[in-house]
């Protein structure tokens, strides 16, 4: 494997195949570890050896965050949890501090701060200055409005030590409140659920109504849930409502809901100077676009709508991340789904690890692989969230959000995404050209011919084989690739661990363990762990366990049965079932196995494994791949996780008796229609459910003539 040099900071601590050993120093070829112990002894491997055994699995090598012993045990408790398992409340301050500390590290590199205490207060001012000013802008109100931040030297400089000691961990700066008194006002949780649902029918909308009108109909909901009750529901006042939509709904939520996108994006811009890359991946900048193109769905099928005689087309969105520096393309993901949350994590969890070009026809290397220092972005609402500023927290790099209307401070992708258009997009078919003008007669409905995954393809060649090796001229000349080779000796970022990129995009949702294990799907996933979790002194009957679902492999699943343990990996019983299947193949070969078996019958194992196959054959047959998973289907799993739609019988039913009874009956009933009303013989993605949406209806739903139409002579396997 081709890989540019890892850089390490000197002193860490890493496992190399098994052992313990001290980081010491590394040039463009040798990388010299040293054993831990009265005698220790120096050994030296290659980058390629590092980088090779820290993405295989098992791991030989990976970066051991070193806690101190001087940690208080509840930071060092709080090193060996997640972020999102932690309360919301908690993980703003810990973001909130996050700050503080990364401008701590700014100014201690420039050497004009010291780490004494009078620096650690100045500092701690001019941060406070600025968060004041942000919040400013983001409400829309005068500065003297904002309360001020106070916080002194020595609290200062008690977080960053802390933060230090653990490594730079992010959940080190969650507060050690849990022995503490209660603070602030507590509603009853009936309560508080009316008051969200009044604020979010009645108040967070672009009418934009008083809160005094939300406040009279949240007295007036619960007056009625008391009626009848023999212990009443305590009535807030309205200025104990007016705290809980301060504290519960976000400044830039509530000018986008009851304003429009275009105020929150005009309110909460953040203007800064336009940074310069010196390094690989010190910057990395990411937008996201349209493509000039029209695409036919998913199943390759230019078949035609009976009605529009139109073809089945959509536009195609891209999104793409570049590094300032070299100009190498770092990661993409292009998808017929508007830009999202999904969008942003799939093309950075590309970036992040080493391409696989294994089944495409590319002569050059891609050897873009690690974690960004900066990430420079606009101040689109997925940009926001607060899973990306965890996941960046988590990850160690740094939001830069660029303001409105000045694309020239994030001019690299700006750049070429304009190169996309003028020449990749060139001579493609179904191209839709940037006007009417320069479209002319051009029939982009009549010509689009690709599907998303050979849109795709084409994309990873150009990019490999043209953009990389291309001169380009802010490069002086040279191309992005040998820009890449003079400057990989400064090496790239790892993340501690290459699981942390995996649950990126999981599926989150609570569970119960039973006797039979976790029930997720109609899949029964069971191990030595959880029958050990249920006989620890810790469970109970009901306790419900967070669950991470990886959306492309139902393989596993990540259990936290523990803080202190952290993620247990949990196989599924059916391995050979589920295993490298993502979530849209599983509802698709549910609803094809629904339509196998009588409606009357749950679905028999045996039958999902033909469905499986018919599924695999007729994607294969049609050119198509997998298609991706958006942030639609993941709601969609959450909400519809425990339907008996999913529901597998564990033993086989009589199918062979139910196909021929269905043969019969689609005879008799095809030879006594007229002829003009017989239907023709259907291909097998005609029948297959939409991978990109949620269905309308759950099969178990379907009318009887939908399933008497499946026939099985028409889907045989080659």
């Amino acid at each position: 494997m081709n890989v540019p040099r890892i850089r390490i900071k000197s002193g860490t601590l890493v496992l190399y195949d098994g052992a313990i050993y001290k980081y010491l120093a590394a040039n463009d070829k040798i990388v010299k570890l040293r054993t831990i112990g009265e005698c220790p002894a120096t050994l030296e491997v290659t980058h390629e050896d590092l980088a090779e055994k820290y993405f295989e699995t098992p791991k030989r090598f990976e970066l051991v965050r070193e806690k101190s012993l001087s940690l208080p045990k509840g930071v060092r408790d709080n090193l060996e949890r997640q972020l999102d398992s932690f309360e919301v409340k908690k993980q703003d301050v810990a973001l909130m501090r996050l700050d503080y500390m990364n401008a701590c590290n700014k100014f201690f590199a420039t050497k004009r701060y010291s780490r004494d205490t009078d620096d650690y207060a100045k500092i701690s001012k001019i941060v406070a200055r600025a968060r004041r000013a942000a919040q400013a802008r983001l409400e829309g109100v005068p500065l003297e409005r904002i309360p001020l931040e106070t916080w002194s030297g020595p609290t200062i400089k008690n977080w960053y030590l802390r933060w230090t000691k653990a490594g730079e961990g992010l959940t080190s700066l969650i507060p050690l409140d849990d022995l503490k008194g209660r603070r602030g006002f507590r509603l009853d949780p009936e309560v508080e659920q009316i008051i969200a649902d009044r604020i979010r029918e009645d108040y967070l909308v672009l009418e934009g109504p008083p809160l005094t009108h939300a406040i009279l109909l949240i007295e007036g909901d619960i007056r009625a849930a008391n009626e009848g009750r023999a212990v009443k529901l305590h009535l807030p006042d309205a200025m104990t409502i007016r705290r809980w939509v301060k504290s519960n709904v976000a400044p830039f939520d509530l000018v986008y809901y009851r304003e429009g996108p275009a105020a929150a994006e005009q309110k909460f811009r953040h203007v800064r100077k336009a940074l310069q890359a010196g390094r690989p991946l010190e910057i990395v900048e990411i937008d996201h676009t349209p493509l000039d193109v029209l695409v036919v769905y998913e199943d390759g099928s230019p078949v035609r709508n009976k009605r529009s005689k139109k073809k089945r087309i959509k536009r195609v969105w891209l999104t793409v991340a570049i590094c300032a520096a070299t100009r190498m393309i770092y990661g993409f993901y292009i998808s017929t789904d508007r830009p999202s949350w999904t969008s942003i994590m799939n093309c950075i969890r590309m970036g992040a690890l080493p391409k696989n070009l294994d089944g495409i026809n590319v002569a050059s290397k891609w050897p873009v692989f690690g974690i960004m220092e900066v990430l420079v972005l606009d101040n689109a609402k997925e940009h926001h969230s607060r899973s990306m500023k965890g996941a960046a927290g988590q990850l160690r790099f740094e939001l830069r959000y660029m303001p409105r209307r000045k694309p020239h401070l994030k001019g690299k992708v700006e750049r070429f995404i304009g190169t996309i258009a003028r020449d990749f997009c060139a001579y493609l078919v179904g191209r839709t050209f940037r006007d009417t003008r320069e479209k002319g007669d051009y029939k982009s409905s009549a010509k689009a011919g690709d599907t998303v995954g050979q849109i795709v393809e084409k994309f990873t060649i150009w990019v490999v084989d043209i953009y990389h090796n291309r001169r380009h001229g802010g490069l002086l000349g040279q191309s992005p690739l040998s820009r890449w080779r003079d400057l990989e000796g400064f090496g790239v970022r790892l993340p501690p661990n290459a699981d942390d990129l995996k649950p990126l995009l999981s599926l989150v949702i609570d569970r119960t363990i039973q006797r039979d294990g976790i029930t997720f799907l109609g899949l029964k996933y069971q191990s030595d762990a959880l029958k050990n979790a249920r006989r620890g002194k810790d469970f109970h009957w009901g306790k419900e366990y967070l669950i991470k679902v990886d959306p492309y492999d139902l393989g596993t699943i990540l259990v936290l049965i523990d803080d202190e343990r952290g993620w247990e990996a949990i196989p599924c019983e059916d391995l050979q079932l589920v295993a490298g299947r993502s979530l849209a193949e599983w509802r698709d070969a549910i609803a094809l196995a629904r339509e196998m078996t009588a409606r009357s019958e749950r679905v028999a194992r045996e039958t999902m494994y033909r469905a499986m196959r018919l599924l695999r054959e007729d994607a294969r047959r049609a050119g198509s791949v997998p298609v991706r998973m958006t942030q639609n289907d993941i709601d969609w799993y959450r909400e519809h996780a425990d339907d008996p739609y999913f529901a597998v019988s564990p033993t086989p039913g009589d199918e062979k008796a139910l196909v021929d009874e269905r043969r019969r009956q689609r005879r008799t009933r095809v030879s006594a229609a007229p002829a003009s009303n017989r239907k023709p013989k259907h291909a097998a993605s005609a029948c297959r459910m939409p991978i990109a949406r949620p269905p309308e209806k759950l099969p178990s739903q379907t009318s009887s003539s939908s399933n008497d139409d499946f026939g099985p002579e028409e889907w045989t396997v080659e």
